[in-house]
């Protein structure tokens, strides 16, 4: 079994390498398409069987007990529906809609990953991996019918990783089972794993990252936070408190680290894989990194302003009660006001260094939307796993689990220190969660009597069903399930207007009857463009789309000799209107 997870996570890691190496190749001479995306895999699928054909694996049947066969199969179950979901829904959440999908858009027309115009610097300066391997799957595919499966290859990756770290730490078969399901059944990893976000794959990398730290496989380190840097930006505070501890252990299990080749393994790393967009950024904004806001006046910048203990005690507690929220207002109100006091005690403002000016921090809710889901009762489990670590390492000197638990709590620290609180922010710390499940496998596997266990396993299995079943963007039972509705009126489950759908439409219907091919997309903060470009590539694949009034310093990469747009769509909070729709000839 270890070989197996062992061969997965790097088939896992040198997949997301050569999917950025590709790309990179290809976009300079505007070849990414569907032709040289064949040969390309093609040409490394092939030399991954020669090697494998060279070097044939040594498989022998690990001794599973009914326990763990039972867990494999309930989660076995959860990625199949999650699958299932994935293909019946269409990219279809807010972030997908406004910058996700419509990056990839843009790509597919150039051939290349080049910046564009855009009034939304996200489409051009955000990390780009995730995209990268969903603009291959959009591709080699013709549409968007397959992209969310990323997102679920990811989650599944997830899983059998954090199994694998368990069993890198020296826990048991059962142990390392608890680990997989805990992290199976986390309902905001449930809830992302068949969307188009990007945490998922984050969390992967991270997985990635300590599991080859453990094991002191400093190649497959290095890729590994090359590739989790090239994906999200909280990367950048989760990755150095996690392999830092994850080293530290590896050196007291006797395994000892080689530093400066570790060192330049993790460098050649991050630079093989992130220098031609780090170069993008820079030639752009002054930093590798891009603007530290999606727009270029500022205004909603996502580093604290002034950081320092206080605003990060509050964003902790913050950040915390979120995770809290239940279905019982008066638990919910209770947990509010308690932070509100400890605010108060601080002598800060609760409303103190929030993200944009529509955040309002209010009590927590229990949700099954992706974006602000919690996971109340994993964090009670990690909770407890902390508690009895300290106890373990104050009786026993037991430090191993100690310090992987100080890892995570330090790098939720340095997101608290470093980034606003914003509303819809709970998303972002599943990559934690995920990489704590051996913690809490850990706990436990040491329970006793063993059918306590059991039934912590069997009551978070039941927890499940609700967000497999009843995601509220891509259900798969109630009224809007995603049997019962077309895929097109799928893409507007996530938007709040009435008539979204209704007004995507009559756009689409304009732009097909104009017979017109190069159409003008008008956009101000927060809007989304996707639904009107993916509904109108489905009537006509050959249509091209532009941002128009476009203000801002992208206007520099707009392409000479470019043919004018002969509709211009703009995105109100209702949907696209027409402002000049000239027929084309």
């Amino acid at each position: 079994m270890t070989f197996v997870r062992n061969a997965l996570l790097r088939s896992f890691v040198l997949a997301g390498t050569a999917t950025a190496v590709l790309t990179e190749a290809l976009s300079p001479f505007h070849l990414i398409g569907r032709p040289a995306l064949i040969a390309g895999w093609l040409l490394l699928v092939g030399a991954a069987a020669v090697w494998v054909a060279r070097n044939p694996p040594n498989l022998s049947s690990p001794a599973i007990g009914p326990l763990e066969i039972v867990i494999a199969a309930g989660v076995g179950s959860i990625v199949a529906l999650l699958a299932l979901t994935a293909c019946l829904s269409p990219p279809n959440t807010f972030d997908a809609l406004a910058y996700h999908m419509p990056r990839i858009i843009y790509w597919v027309q150039a051939g290349s990953v080049a910046f564009f115009p855009t009034p939304y610097l996200s489409q051009i300066s955000a990390p780009p991996l995730d995209e990268y391997l969903k603009l291959h799957a959009y591709v080699l595919w013709g549409g968007d019918g397959v992209v969310n499966l990323v997102s679920v290859a990811a989650f599944a990756g997830c899983i059998a990783g954090v199994s694998a770290i368990a069993g890198a730490l020296g826990l048991n078969s059962r142990s390392q089972a608890f680990a997989a399901l805990l992290c199976a059944t986390l309902p905001s990893g449930i809830l992302q794993a068949s969307g188009p976000k990007n945490d998922c794959l984050t969390a992967l990398w991270l997985v990635c990252l300590l599991y080859f730290a453990l094991r002191c496989d400093l190649p497959f380190l290095g890729l590994s936070l090359g590739l989790a840097l090239a994906t999200k930006g909280t990367a950048y505070l989760f990755a150095p408190p996690l392999l830092a501890g994850a080293l530290w252990i590896t050196g007291r299990q006797g395994r000892p680290v080689r530093w400066a080749a570790a060192a330049a393994w993790l460098l050649g790393g991050v630079l093989l894989v992130n220098t031609p967009q780090y170069a993008r950024n820079l030639a752009f904004s002054g930093s590798p990194l891009g603007y530290d806001a999606p727009y270029d006046h500022g205004l909603y910048r996502w580093r604290n302003e002034h950081p320092g203990w206080k605003l990060t005690v509050a964003n902790g507690l913050r950040h915390l009660s979120e995770q809290l929220g239940s279905g019982n207002a008066r638990w919910n109100h209770g947990v509010y006001e308690i932070v509100m006091d400890a605010h108060r005690r601080l002598g800060l403002d609760p409303q103190y260094g929030l993200g944009p000016s529509w955040s309002k921090y209010l009590p927590p809710a229990n949700t099954r939307h992706e974006a602000n889901a919690n996971n109340r009762w994993h964090l009670f489990l990690l909770f407890l796993a902390g508690l009895y670590a300290i106890w373990m390492a104050y009786r026993r000197r037991e430090t191993v689990w100690l310090v992987y638990g100080s890892a995570l709590g330090s790098a939720f620290l340095l997101f608290c220190f470093y980034l606003r609180w914003q509303q819809y922010s709970a998303r972002l710390f599943l990559p934690l969660f995920i990489v704590g499940a051996p913690l809490a496998g850990w706990l436990l596997g040491r329970i006793r009597p063993a059918f306590v266990s059991v039934l912590v396993c069997l009551f978070f299995l039941d927890m499940a069903r609700l967000p497999v079943l009843e995601n509220w963007t891509r259900p798969l039972r109630g009224p809007h399930n995603l049997f019962a509705i077309s895929r097109s009126s799928a893409y507007f489950l996530d938007m709040p207007i009435a008539d979204a759908e209704a007004s995507y439409g009559a756009a689409v219907e304009a732009a097909v009857r104009s017979g017109c091919q190069t159409v003008g997309i008008d956009i101000g903060e927060y809007q989304l463009e996707y639904p009107l470009q993916a509904l109108l590539r489905q009537r006509d694949p050959g249509v091209r789309f532009v941002h128009t009034g476009v203000a801002n310093s992208t206007v520099r990469y707009s392409r000479a000799h470019q043919p004018e747009p002969c509709a211009v769509f703009s995105l109100t909070g209702h949907g696209p209107v027409a402002k000049d729709r000239v027929t084309a000839p």
